[in-house]
């Protein structure tokens, strides 16, 4: 049975775009908008972890205290997700009850390993549950067919990159989550319309990874000019050419690691 996350946001963009992150990562997720009748919901159905924004509904340490204090709900996690960032906020959020503390704009593998962590039981790394990742070589995740496995694996070996593979865009999607990688590329040689389910995963959660397309050539990708986060190579391409705008995407993006 997968678990089940309350989410508590008054903003319907917010809680639509965390609402499809969860599903799509195996939760099952009951949305309200604020904290008017969430104790009669804790009752009456089985919730595994809640996740509110301070903002919801009046005093959200209220609804904490409120959780804490009766045996029924005492265990069940509590993550805030909030836009406010002060110290004092964590502290009385920790105060009331809370298990963890996310500040908006936030990466979503953040919350779902904060998430894990709750439910889990886990120590946090940080307060915040913001997790730091070394990686000693960029990490490139490749979404494309098996027949440009051969293009992709030559082309990071002379870039000297780390490779992964995925043929769903939906799971590519959901391990980029998870996982840290420092680029992704896409072939949109077979589906053009991919390109505009890219740009609305990266800017749902403000994600610094840049996206290289793989396009033929009739089919450029529609990106905005001159931005760093998209490029795009023409194929058949060599594996040369491909390491190229690879290496320059990450560079100009963020750097190398």
């Amino acid at each position: 049975m997968r678990p089940t996350v309350l989410l508590i946001d008054e903003n319907v963009a917010v809680t639509e775009i965390v609402q499809a992150l969860l599903a799509r990562n195996g939760y099952a997720v009951e949305v309200r908008r604020s904290g008017a009748g969430v104790m009669d919901l804790l009752v009456d159905k089985p919730i595994d972890v809640i996740v509110s924004d301070l903002r919801t509904s009046g005093d959200g340490y209220e609804l904490a205290k409120t959780i804490r204090s009766d045996p029924a709900t005492a265990d069940i996690p509590l993550v805030y997700l909030t836009s406010r960032t002060s110290l004092e906020d964590e502290f009385e959020a920790y105060l009331s009850g809370a298990d963890a503390f996310i500040t908006k704009p936030f990466r979503a593998r953040d919350l779902l390993a904060t998430i894990d962590n709750v439910l889990n039981r886990k120590p946090m790394n940080t307060s915040s549950g913001r997790l730091a990742v070394v990686q000693d070589v960029a990490r490139v995740l490749a979404c494309i067919d098996d027949e440009r496995h051969r293009l992709m694996r030559q082309a990071m070996k002379q870039a000297g990159f780390e490779l992964d593979f995925e043929a769903d865009l939906a799971r590519a999607f959901s391990r980029i989550d998870r996982e840290r990688f420092h680029l992704l590329v896409c072939d949109i040689t077979k589906d053009p319309g991919a390109v505009k389910d890219v740009r609305e995963f990266v800017s749902h959660f403000a994600l610094a990874i840049p996206v290289v397309f793989l396009h033929g050539k009739d089919a450029p990708p529609r990106v905005p000019a001159n931005d760093p986060q998209f490029a795009a190579v023409r194929v058949p391409a060599t594996p040369g050419e491909v390491a190229a705008v690879v290496r320059k995407a990450i560079v100009e993006f963020g750097g190398l690691p």
